[in-house]
């Protein structure tokens, strides 16, 4: 798997969030996080994203399916 600058807790992305701004993240071990990833895809989609922002999630999508750690239930 090629590995984009965004999978990584050092993204230049995460500057970008505002410090009292709420985020929400989900882990690759999450046996949740992909589909979760693809329902958002569906959402931006019909919200009018750009076609890179969805195909960039999609990217994650699959990142997190071939990640090859342990899988778990969210704790």
């Amino acid at each position: 798997m090629e590995k984009h600058p965004c999978f990584f807790k050092t993204s230049p992305h995460l500057d970008k969030i505002a410090p009292d701004e709420p985020i929400f993240v989900l882990r690759a071990q999450d046996v949740t996080a992909p589909a979760a990833v693809e329902a958002w895809i569906k959402l931006a989609e019909v919200a009018g994203a750009p076609p890179e922002k969805l195909a960039h999630a999609h990217l994650h999508a699959q990142a997190m399916r071939e990640w090859p750690g342990r899988k778990k239930v969210p704790d």
